[in-house]
């Protein structure tokens, strides 16, 4: 009886999530339906029925419909339960199941998530685990080879992104649009507002106030900043604007020559644009 109430459901979330496109608020009804399932699934594993190919390819479909949704919702930890669940029928089961045409698409999602949270012991392990002809695949290929140039240090093109969806896009672009800002004022006292702009890919002056009042907060909350002299005025806050220019007033940090504007530059040219993830 559970296992009949499990396939009608799973049926009726494949079915609602097909919809999404045309109408995002399908979502909440998945999120429903996701939540009946995982009740009537929790019953339906302890049936030895359940332990059959066709069961299995069912629950890795539920899984895999649950992961989807959390990636649209930008929900990281219902992402993460998900695939805790689909990692082990994706590998462990690999022998008795077809591989998913949705399999690469969460992968490089799941590698995308990985690499937000620095964990690239995790990825390196994972992707021991890919086989070969997979890692030829044109999204996950896309997070090997930024992995790569992220561990090259070339930062730049990473901020080209134009899609910030996905949370994962934010917090890496974030992370290191913030290690570009630190190279910059580790490199110059001050610069013009306009290179600013460009180099942070930035699209506009509102932007680049908006940035300076987030980092700046990032610098106090850090605790980089609080020299013995440092007082929370007007006259101290890490990244001044003053004219057309930005004045960086990190005294603790003694200024280098290196690297210089054309280094700079050309650490921001490398790294593919994330949207191609999409």
């Amino acid at each position: 009886m559970e296992s009949e109430s499990f396939e009608s459901s799973l049926s009726e979330l494949e079915s609602i999530f097909s919809k999404v496109p045309s109408d995002k608020a399908n979502l909440e009804k998945c999120l429903k339906l996701i939540d009946d399932v995982k009740d009537t699934l929790a019953k339906v594993r302890l049936s030895s029925e359940f332990l059959t190919r066709d069961h299995l390819l069912k629950m890795r479909k539920f899984f895999e419909l649950y992961s989807l949704v959390c990636l649209e919702l930008n929900d990281t930890e219902g992402f993460k339960c998900a695939y805790s669940q689909l990692h082990p029928l994706y590998f462990d089961f690999s022998h008795l199941l077809d591989r998913s045409e949705r399999m690469c698409h969460i992968l490089s999602m799941w590698m995308l998530h990985l690499v937000s949270e620095n964990k690239i012991g995790d990825l390196y392990m994972l992707l021991e685990r890919i086989p070969e002809d997979l890692k030829k695949d044109e999204k996950i290929q896309f997070v090997i080879n930024l992995d790569r140039l992220m561990m090259e240090g070339n930062l730049g093109k990473l901020l080209d992104l134009n899609d910030n969806s996905n949370e994962y896009y934010r917090i890496i672009a974030a992370t290191y649009r913030n290690k570009i800002a630190s190279s910059m004022e580790l490199s110059y006292k001050q610069l013009d507002m306009d290179y600013i702009i460009k180099t942070l890919k930035l699209k506009n002056l509102q932007e680049l106030l908006d940035f300076i009042s987030y980092y700046n907060q990032y610098k106090l909350q850090s605790g980089r900043l609080l020299t013995r002299n440092f007082n929370l005025d007007s006259n101290s806050i890490p990244w001044k604007v003053m004219d057309d220019c930005v004045i960086f007033q990190n005294e603790s940090v003694v200024k280098h020559k290196i690297p210089s504007k054309e280094l700079l530059n050309n650490s921001l040219k490398y790294l593919t644009d994330l949207e191609k993830i999409v």
